[in-house]
């Protein structure tokens, strides 16, 4: 698949306040839990470091060798989840496409940037950076009572 699909969301362009306001919020949690479809038919989830790029791509990285990759390589759909100060969760739901040449060196600097030393490893020809489209977000806020949760709007 080239590009997304015509029901991804394209942040990088002609951002809602929604989409600002998620870009902080990635940024500052800088970690997520990974939910992607084995073909047993059970998830499988993993905790990743990610990314967020001035253009809203979010991306993190992954091995050639892991269950997380060979999953995404058959199933792009994925949810993540992040939270931060253990109050605020967005959930989101969207479809990964593993990066390439330029782009790949790209995200993999964004990556290094954020979180130093998270693409070093033992064997850089096994790294594998991963972007992933939006299609979907909810916001939950359990600090106020009763707890708030929005849809966000991306578009």
């Amino acid at each position: 698949m080239h590009g997304p699909r015509a029901d991804m969301v394209e942040l990088g362009r002609n951002l809602s306040e929604d989409a600002r306001w998620l870009i902080g919020f990635l940024r500052a949690a800088g970690g997520a839990v990974v939910a992607s479809n084995s073909g047993t038919g059970y998830p499988e989830s993993a905790y990743v470091n990610i990314a967020v790029t001035d253009s809203a791509r979010i991306v993190f990285g992954t091995n050639a060798a892991s269950r997380k990759f060979e999953n995404i390589s058959s199933d792009p759909r994925l949810s993540m989840v992040v939270m931060r100060d253990g109050r605020d969760e967005v959930q989101l739901e969207g479809e990964a496409r593993v990066l390439v040449d330029s782009e790949a060196a790209a995200a993999g600097e964004t990556l290094e940037a954020q979180h130093p030393g998270a693409t070093d490893t033992h064997d850089p020809q096994s790294l594998r950076l991963v972007e992933v489209s939006v299609r979907w977000a909810l916001h939950t806020d359990v600090s106020q009572e009763p707890p708030v949760r929005a849809e966000l709007s991306l578009r």
